[in-house]
């Protein structure tokens, strides 16, 4: 099935021109959806939330600012090339302490009017955004603040953010189009009885629903009759007929079911824009299967003779442009986790539901036009099984040899006794697995992504050798469990650690699983219409409509950190007694300087990763004593959840609220990457 493409490493001269537009524009903060946020919320206290939101939206496709350039695929988030707009619902505390702000890539130019808008937003929010709602919730029940968990590097950041979102069954927006999903819709309501609380709010999710929907058809309007006056004005033959397309293919997608490859993948980038201007957050709306969905249509059109693989190729170029140009406005400290980074995963290879090699042409030219392009977005990753042809995974390998990192490789057989083990999932919806999110699997069109955020397991030393003290905020966190030069054994140590993980990963998940109920008042009504199984249940992916639950807990961070540590103090203090636990402590306190023959001694105790199972046991304990604590709870609307083994770029972030470690690691530096990684060196 190999899609042979002629070896063209350049660029076609407009895709260059609107790659370098894109990458070389200036990051800006569109305000325009400030003043409607604010006029929609003060017109619409006392409704329910998600008909507030449902408003917002609708309003925001109507009246923000649009524009037209050279890509023929149509829309922007915001107003300008490449920019975001502020979101103050979740979070918005750090805006009023900061300068600068950022977006995926670079610091954004502020106005005067920019920051007055802000000022007025904040203002508004400052209250009651759900961070601080958390936070005086968990202060008042529990006695901690959470802000001191941050300041400390315990966190739990994500679960207190904008992260949330669901990955929307593209497949039904190309069959059906909006218009029918509307009218299926408008079916499930009619046979409310509003008197009934749980019909009530079942008539609420449809309303929401239904106004999202027929926003997103006008906004598309909008661009249609845009792209007409421009048409007119046009005297270039060629510009002519392509705005004239552009207009005869906003009319029609994605209300109506897509006729070409064209109109699909302008439909597609009208879902993943609906979702984004739902909730703009990395992660959210990604392409998905995409080489499964859009297939038909490049068949149809190379059989009829309409459209060439270099066609194609240039279509994807613009798309993933278009994919780049999504931003979400982020905090200094969020800036240094997420530099460039949207995760918008679009997942090659893969099964059939019968199992059978799913790859076709579609997926060569996906590798193809990433290997000419080579930007960030889509992360490009392989849904990899044994079936795949030769000729593909030597494909594959083109495209790891730019040295971008794609694709990823993701074993399907794993993911799949995963789902079916932890999600009872049938095994002809499993097959259909793509990669969301970080590197989690999901069924597409069927999952929502909540997340509680990381845990930085490397605290738990620091704490134990600190008497639950943080040695860098100088912030007592937790309970007081004695001195640690009073230790006489490694069991007392170890004992002291657990007691730290019994303590911070339950008071960890307890923010996370409040935080995520408070946010149950920011719904989306948009992503939720195209998610199976919301419009079944009539409820809101944050209330649990989704059929299933793509990420759900923690992510365990620094466990190999903590681990190397245990170790090194078993082996230097405990067993060999080449050390005290004061002199530890004393190097440790000085970050190593002056110490250098401590941390040598550290560094060269025994690590993780080189088959030696007096650390590797350690490790594995430490993960199971993690499990068992996290498995404590449920997820916030009461199902089973489990708990993750990634970091992402989190070991980055942690590791600079970590202190000196007895691994031989210095304070502020990296953790140890992937959770499950050898220590670096």
């Amino acid at each position: 099935m190999a899609c042979k493409v002629e070896e063209k490493p350049m660029l076609r001269e407009r895709v260059a021109n609107a790659k370098e537009e894109l990458l070389s524009a200036q990051p800006q903060i569109d305000t325009d959806n400030v003043k409607i946020l604010l006029e929609t919320y003060r017109e619409t206290e006392g409704q329910p939330p998600i008909i507030r939101r449902a408003k917002y939206f609708s309003r925001l496709c109507s009246e923000r600012g649009i524009f037209i350039d050279n890509n023929p695929l149509t829309g922007t988030l915001t107003k300008h090339q490449y920019g975001a707009y502020p979101s103050f619902e979740t979070n918005c505390r750090w805006m009023q302490k900061v300068d600068e702000f950022s977006l995926q890539r670079g610091p954004v130019h502020l106005t005067d009017e920019d920051r007055h808008w802000i000022s007025e937003g904040v203002a508004y929010w400052k209250e009651i955004n759900s961070f601080n709602r958390s936070r005086g919730v968990i202060l008042q029940s529990l006695g901690v603040d959470i802000l001191h968990l941050l300041k400390c590097g315990i966190g739990i950041e994500i679960a207190t953010s904008n992260f949330n979102g669901g990955v929307p069954d593209y497949h039904k927006v190309l069959e059906k189009g909006f218009k029918r999903i509307i009218a299926e819709i408008e079916k499930e309501k009619a046979k409310l009885d509003t008197g009934n609380f749980d019909d009530l709010n079942r008539w609420y999710f449809y309303e929401g629903s239904s106004l999202c929907l027929g926003s997103m058809i006008k906004l598309a309007e909008r661009y249609a009759s845009l792209a007409r006056k421009m048409a007119k004005k046009e005297s270039d033959p060629e510009r002519k007929g392509e705005l004239e397309r552009i207009a005869q293919t906003c009319e029609w997608v994605p209300a109506n079911p897509a006729r070409d490859f064209y109109e699909a993948l302008q439909s597609v980038w009208f879902v993943i824009l609906g979702e984004w201007t739902e909730n703009a957050a990395v992660l959210v709306c990604p392409p998905s299967r995409f080489t499964q969905y859009m297939y038909p249509f490049y068949k149809k059109d190379k059989d009829d003779g309409t459209l060439s693989d270099e066609e194609v190729i240039e279509f994807l170029h613009f798309f993933f442009i278009r994919l780049n140009g999504l931003a979400q406005i982020m905090p200094p400290h969020g800036y240094a986790w997420n530099q460039s980074r949207l995760g918008l995963q679009l997942s090659l290879g893969g099964l059939t539901p019968e199992g059978e090699d799913a790859t076709n042409e579609l997926d060569f030219l996906v590798l193809e036009a990433q290997r000419r392009i080579r930007l960030p977005e889509p992360l490009v990753n392989l849904v990899y099984h044994d079936k795949l042809s030769d000729g593909f995974l030597l494909k594959c390998v083109e495209l790891i040899r730019t040295g971008i990192g794609q694709p990823a490789f993701h074993d399907i057989e794993k993911a799949i006794q995963r789902h079916l083990h932890h999600d009872k999932v049938p095994l002809e919806e499993v097959r259909n697995i793509s990669i969301a999110g970080c590197v989690q699997s999901n069924i597409p069109g069927y999952t929502a992504i909540p997340w509680e955020g990381p845990f930085n397991a490397a605290k738990m030393i620091e704490l134990a050798l600190n008497n639950s003290k943080d040695p860098l905020a100088g912030i007592q966190l937790g309970p007081p469990i004695g001195d640690a030069e009073s230790f006489e054994s490694y069991d007392e140590l170890h004992h002291a650690v657990v007691k730290q993980m019994e303590y911070f990963i339950p008071l960890t998940r307890t923010i996370g699983r409040t935080a995520w109920n408070i946010k149950r008042d920011f719904p989306t009504p948009l992503t939720s219409a195209l998610v199976h199984d919301c419009v079944e249940r009539g409820k809101d992916i944050m209330d649990g409509g989704a059929r299933y639950d793509g990420l759900n807990g923690m992510a365990i961070i620094g466990v190999i950190d903590l681990a190397n540590s245990l170790a090194a103090i078993k082996k230097l203090v405990f067993e060999e007694k080449r050390l005290t636990m004061k002199e530890l402590k004393d190097a440790l306190a000085a970050n190593f300087e002056g110490y250098e023959d401590i941390q040598r001694m550290c560094s060269d105790a025994p690590k993780y990763g080189n088959d030696d199972d007096y650390v590797d046991s350690i490790a594995k304990e430490i993960y199971e004593i993690c499990y068992g604590e996290h498995q404590r709870f449920p997820d916030y609307l009461g199902r089973p959840t489990k708990p993750e083994a990634y970091s992402v770029v989190s070991h980055f972030a942690l590791g600079r609220w970590t202190g000196a470690l007895p691994s031989g690691r210095k304070a502020r530096l990296p953790l140890t990457d992937a959770s499950v990684s050898a220590m670096p060196g």
